[in-house]
């Protein structure tokens, strides 16, 4: 477990970072009238707002707002364990009244299981970061808000950088001068280190995916079509990004790719043996506490032609089963949770980064030059995009972009059109 991670509530681990939150995404049938409704009559009387997750900040000031109602916060897993949890608890007519994720939610909405909360948007909207929510919208609505979040940024480590005879100073801001710049690094290292850590296909589901979706988004050259719920993995403005990766792949401390403990992939530059990475809002204070002296931050490079993209990461998003019993509770939940008083609170209290404009905004004089450039990240980037929520079987979609694009790309000098032609074939075959 990273230590960034440790001050975090125990449910939100580095699962967060992933997107397929269950064995099947599909819709879940919705209970009979008969279950549902003798579910909401023995408990109508409750005074209890029962949360999948929670968090002791908001709970503490939602308390203080609300001292008539008692919040009771439930531990039930996260990912696969998570997402099948809710499902059963949906078939019987008994969710809670809000549940956390990251990637289900579009799902949910899609089957009427989550409530749009245009009513709790009305006046927060405006300051709101857009992209925080994007993983929660359908259909031009709203249906969950995050708590926290996070994005990527290009981490170096100076050292290395400097004992290659280059400038630190002046970081790479196109994919031509980063791919110069790793080549001589790892000519110049002959072994010593390398000039870029690349995170492959295996150990978490969605962690490579994530980083090399930054490049991809940047390109236009989106793996999804029909409203971004089906795959489209032979998309050919792919195809340049692949090739990328496989250039940057050349470059990369060997073995490292096929590191499934997504922790090891990333540490090794903080230890002087890479130069480059991609890194998410919390490495800054990961990096420091490993023992890197010198790392910087600066934005993630763009392609020739391309523009800056970013993907939010570790975006916790909070929604309201359609069945809960408490929905107004639940929605007071949601006001205070990106209130002044718990958004103002959180870095603090979590190293996490608000969702609010106002609390970003607030909070960027105060913190260090790193985490400013992440801030800054949210604030200004205008294309913060999200994975796909895969209409059928995400994990298996998932595993056939990792097994059957990514793998053969950075370990095999197979065409990449004949690569993700194969792979199209196979995500197809996927059916409910």
């Amino acid at each position: 477990m990273l230590n960034i991670l440790k001050s975090l509530i125990a449910i939100v681990t580095l699962g967060c970072f992933l997107t397929a939150c269950g064995s099947s995404n599909n819709p879940p049938p919705a209970p009979t009238a008969e279950v549902a409704t003798a579910t909401r009559s023995s408990n109508s009387e409750s005074r209890e707002l029962i949360i999948w997750g929670g968090d002791p900040l908001i709970k503490a000031e939602f308390e203080k707002k609300y001292p008539d109602i008692k919040v009771t916060m439930v531990d039930k897993g996260w990912d696969q364990e998570l997402y099948q949890n809710l499902i059963n608890a949906i078939q019987l007519g008994t969710p809670p009244d809000l549940v956390i994720g990251e990637s289900y939610f579009q799902t949910l909405a899609a089957a009427g299981q989550v409530m749009p909360i245009d009513d709790v948007m009305a006046d927060i909207k405006a300051d709101l970061i857009p992209g925080t929510y994007k993983g929660a919208e359908y259909n031009g609505q709203v249906h969950g808000l995050a708590f926290f979040t996070g994005v990527f940024g290009l981490e170096r480590n100076c050292d290395v950088i400097k004992q290659a005879g280059l400038d630190c100073d002046t970081p790479p801001t196109t994919w031509d001068e980063l791919l110069t710049q790793v080549k001589t690094i790892t000519e110049k290292g002959a072994g010593k280190y390398h000039g870029f850590s690349l995170q492959g296909p295996v150990g978490p589901t969605t962690g490579g995916i994530f980083r090399m979706s930054v490049f991809l988004n940047q390109a236009d050259a989106l793996i999804c079509r029909n409203n971004c719920a089906e795959p489209f993995f032979n998309n050919p403005k792919t195809i340049p990004v692949l090739e990328f990766l496989r250039q940057l792949n050349q470059y990369t401390p060997p073995g490292l790719t096929t590191n499934r403990e997504e922790g090891q992939v990333y540490t090794p530059l903080f230890e002087g043996k890479s130069a480059y990475q991609i890194a998410g809002s919390w490495h800054p204070k990961w990096a420091k506490d490993t023992g890197c002296k010198d790392c910087r931050y600066s934005t993630v490079p763009i392609p020739t032609g391309g523009h800056e993209a970013g993907v939010v990461v570790g975006n916790v998003i909070y929604a309201i089963p359609t069945q809960a019993q408490h929905p107004e509770w639940a929605k007071n939940w949601l006001k205070v949770m990106v209130s002044a008083a718990v958004q103002e609170q959180l870095f603090a209290t979590s190293g996490r980064l608000p969702t609010t404009r106002s609390a970003l905004t607030k909070l960027r004089p105060t913190v260090d030059s790193a985490t400013q450039l992440f801030i800054d990240e949210l604030l200004n980037n205008t294309s913060l995009a999200v994975l796909p929520q895969w209409k059928q079987e995400p994990l298996k979609t998932w595993k056939v972009y990792n097994d059957q694009v990514l793998m053969p790309v950075l370990t095999t000098k197979q065409p990449i059109q004949e690569i993700i032609e194969q792979a199209q074939v196979q995500a197809e075959k996927i059916g409910p």
